[in-house]
C-alpha cells in the first residue's frame, strides 16, 4: 500500500467514517505535487489542459459568488498573466447541480473585469460526455494525467501519486474483461429487475409527493451520470429546487456495501425553506446520514441490496423497504414545521 493510500485509510480510521472525500483527497494530491515544481505545472498545462503559456499558479477549492446562483467552489483554478483555468474533477460521482454552467458564468463576469482568456476543464474517472457552448471547454480522463505523470516518475512526489491512481484504478481507461462480459450480458434481465421494484412503488410516491419526474428514459441516464438508478419527485418542499429519490446506488468513493437501496430527501440552497428544514431536520435521529455543503441539504435512508439476497419474497421485500421509507419523510410533516407543497 502506497503512503497516501495508508493516509486515506487513516482518514477513515480516525474519522470513523466511510464517508471519505476522495475527489477532494486526490485533487490535493495532485495540486501540492503540481505546485511544487513549475516547470512541470506549465507543462501540465500546455499537453493536459491545451492552454500556452508559462509561469502558471495554482490553487485548490477557491469559493467565487454567484450572484443569484448557488456559489461555487472550484476544485482547481489554474492562472497566470494573461489566463485563467476552471478544473472540476470528478471519480466516481457525476456533474454537481449544474456546475460546469455555474462555473461558465463566473468565468465570463472574471474576463470581464481581467479581460483575461478563460478556460474550462473537465476531468473525470469514466466517460462523461459534457457540451458546454461559448467558452473553451475541455474534457479528459484520470488516466490522461497519468499518463503525463508517468515521465516524471523519478520525483518522489510524482511516483507516490502515481500509485495511488493505479490504487484508485485511475491509471487507466481499462481493458473489457471476463466482469464486463457478464455485465453486458445480464443487463438487461438487471434493469428489468430494478424496474419492477420502482414501478410497483411509483403510485406510493406520486400519492405522497406528486408524479415522479420520468421522461425520456431519464432512469437509464443516471446510470451515466451518478451510477444509479432511481426516480424522484421535484419541487416537493417551499420554493426553489427540492426533490425527494429512491432508487439504487451502484458504488460510493470508497468502495463501501454497494449497491444499495436509497431513499433521499433534498434542499438546494436557493430553496425557501433549506434552513428550516435542516433545523427540523437536525432535531432528529432517524435518518442515516445527513449532509451540508455549498449545494444544499441532503438527508438519507440507506439498505445494501445484498441484505435482501436471502429473502424468500425479495421483489416485495424491497418495495416494502421503499414504501416504509417514503412514509417515514412524508411523515416529517407531522413531527416538525416541515409542509409539503
Amino acid at each position: 500500500m502506497g503512503v497516501y493510500s495508508r493516509l486515506l485509510s487513516l482518514y477513515r480510521k480516525t474519522r470513523n467514517t466511510d464517508k471519505t472525500p476522495l475527489e477532494d483527497f486526490i485533487t490535493e494530491l495532485l495540486v501540492g505535487t503540481l505546485e511544487k515544481e513549475q516547470e512541470i505545472l506549465d507543462e501540465f498545462v500546455q499537453e493536459v489542459l491545451q492552454i500556452q503559456g508559462s509561469h502558471f499558479s495554482i490553487d485548490s477549492q477557491k469559493k467565487y459568488e454567484l450572484v443569484g446562483d448557488i456559489n461555487c467552489i472550484v476544485d482547481i483554478v489554474i492562472e497566470n498573466e494573461y489566463n485563467i483555468c476552471f478544473i472540476e474533477n470528478k471519480v466516481n460521482a457525476g456533474e454537481g447541480v449544474r456546475q460546469l454552467e455555474r462555473y461558465k458564468k463566473v468565468l465570463i463576469e472574471k474576463q470581464l473585469n481581467q479581460s483575461k482568456s478563460i478556460y474550462l476543464r473537465y476531468c473525470t474517472k469514466y466517460y462523461d460526455l459534457k457540451d458546454v457552448a461559448n467558452i473553451d471547454f475541455l474534457q479528459y480522463r484520470w488516466s490522461d494525467v497519468y499518463k503525463f505523470l508517468e515521465k516524471h516518475n523519478r520525483i518522489p512526489d510524482v511516483e507516490n501519486l502515481l500509485i495511488f491512481l493505479r490504487s484508485e484504478g485511475m491509471a487507466t481507461a481499462g481493458n473489457f474483461n471476463f466482469q464486463d462480459l457478464f455485465v453486458m450480458r445480464n443487463i438487461n434481465s438487471t434493469i428489468a429487475k430494478m424496474d419492477e421494484c420502482l414501478d410497483k412503488v411509483k403510485p406510493i410516491m406520486s400519492n405522497l409527493f406528486g408524479k415522479p419526474y420520468e421522461y425520456d428514459f431519464e432512469r437509464l441516464k443516471q446510470i451515466c451520470k451518478f451510477e444509479r438508478y432511481v426516480m424522484w419527485c421535484n419541487k416537493v418542499l417551499g420554493i426553489g429546487d427540492s426533490e425527494v429519490l429512491i432508487g439504487f446506488e451502484f458504488t460510493d468513493e470508497n468502495n463501501g456495501a454497494f449497491p444499495m437501496l436509497v431513499a433521499k430527501l433534498y434542499l438546494a440552497t436557493n430553496n425557501s425553506e433549506l434552513n428550516n428544514a435542516k433545523n427540523e431536520i437536525e432535531k432528529l435521529n432517524i435518518f442515516d446520514g445527513k449532509d451540508y455543503d455549498n449545494y444544499g441539504y441532503i438527508c438519507w435512508f440507506e439498505k445494501p441490496l445484498s441484505d435482501f439476497l436471502s429473502s424468500q419474497n425479495q421483489i416485495d421485500d424491497i418495495c416494502k423497504w421503499f414504501i416504509e421509507k417514503l412514509q417515514l419523510i412524508y411523515e416529517l410533516e407531522k413531527v416538525t414545521a416541515i409542509k409539503w407543497n
